[in-house]
């Protein structure tokens, strides 16, 4: 069994093999896909995990995906990961704010939509620790990182450098770490 298992878009698939020790990290991230194609994946195929990190949403607004249904689409993937692994822990990453996304005026719906995700996770949270359970959904916030900042992207304003990857991993392990030693 890993650690943690990586789904969702390029953001996650061209981090490759992060550096996240003592943790393992198994990565199947698929470049290019959007938030319906992981809500219409076989969830059940994935590696057994103790976590699992989701990123998408991000070419859902590429594709011009309603807000609405991406939000739909998101939950409906958070909800059926945490019922296929009830003892994993299951991580949201929000949708980056980007010079591309900057550009197209997008940043307002991100915004909106991380919003709503996240009042989703903390409604989820509440929910099973008022019947005294251990909410096992968790959001984190990846603006709180690279705050649309030029220098952490490449060319196309929306990819990662691999100097923001190396920032993410020395950000990110102890924050995993502790995220996957702790029962709240």
């Amino acid at each position: 069994m890993v650690d943690i298992v990586m789904i969702g878009s390029s953001i996650f698939e061209f981090w490759q093999q992060p550096h996240w020790l003592p943790l393992s990290v198994n990565n199947r991230a698929v470049r290019g896909t959007q938030s319906q194609f992981w809500r219409d994946s076989d969830l059940s195929t994935l590696p057994d995990a103790k976590s699992y990190l989701v990123y998408c949403g991000s070419n859902d607004l590429i594709y011009g995906v309603a807000p609405k249904k991406t939000i739909e689409n998101i939950k409906a993937l958070l909800t059926e990961l945490t019922r296929l692994q009830p003892s994993a822990k299951v991580g949201y990453f929000s949708i980056m704010k980007c010079p591309q996304k900057d550009n197209a005026g997008q940043l307002e719906l991100i915004d909106d939509i991380n919003q709503q995700i996240k009042a989703f996770i903390n409604d989820n949270h509440s929910r099973h620790n008022s019947h005294h359970q251990s909410g096992n959904l968790h959001y984190f916030n990846f603006n709180h990182y690279i705050a649309n900042d030029e220098k952490w992207f490449v060319d196309d304003g929306l990819h990662l450098t691999d100097k923001a990857y190396h920032m993410l991993d020395r950000q990110l392990a102890p924050a995993l770490s502790l995220w996957l030693g702790s029962d709240q």
